[in-house]
């Protein structure tokens, strides 16, 4: 499994290349539904083609995360793992940065904020 949960509630997933991504989901909808209460990092390095049924895992991942109130973002991304969000139309409800780092950074400094804020 690669899921990893960071010090800072972030969990980060390097989803595996297909026919492999949805039972890697089904794991993080697992960790998830198990009370984890955690922003999403999944980076896609290794991804060229998706299935249907990966597209739905990843809307149901996205439905548990946002109900928690927390964020997912995409990294990593090939610009035809891109297109396929966008010819399907779900481009507009996924956040995508370039890499790992930029995702983090985000999150760390969002997590820093809500703290001082506290």
């Amino acid at each position: 499994m690669t899921i990893k949960n960071d010090s800072d509630g972030i969990i980060i997933v390097q989803l595996p290349s297909e026919p492999n991504i949805r039972a890697e989901l089904d794991t993080l909808m697992e960790v998830l539904a198990a009370g984890a209460d955690n922003d999403v990092i999944i980076d896609f390095s290794d991804v060229d083609i998706m299935t249907s049924m990966s597209l739905s895992g990843f809307l149901k991942v996205r439905e548990i995360v946002m109900e928690a109130g927390k964020r997912l973002i995409f990294t990593n991304a090939a610009a035809l793992t891109k297109d396929i969000f966008t010819v399907t139309c779900f481009d507009g409800i996924f956040e995508f940065v370039d890499d790992q780092a930029e995702a983090l950074k985000m999150l760390q400094q969002e997590h820093q904020h809500t703290n001082l804020t506290l």
